[in-house]
């Protein structure tokens, strides 16, 4: 795993930054130290709320 890891930092610009087919990611740090998982389901309750 850690090669992988090793190999896709050396081919990519912006480790920061994912493509998922035509969907970009982009992470940064926070300072309120929340989890990944707990900000996206905070998104994804907004949009259902706007649904």
């Amino acid at each position: 795993m850690q090669k992988k890891v090793m190999k896709y930092l050396r081919k990519t610009e912006n480790p920061y930054q994912i493509k998922g087919g035509n969907i970009i990611v982009q992470m940064e740090y926070s300072k309120n130290c929340k989890k990944f998982n707990e900000c996206m389901l905070n998104i994804l309750k907004q949009k259902s709320k706007m649904g």
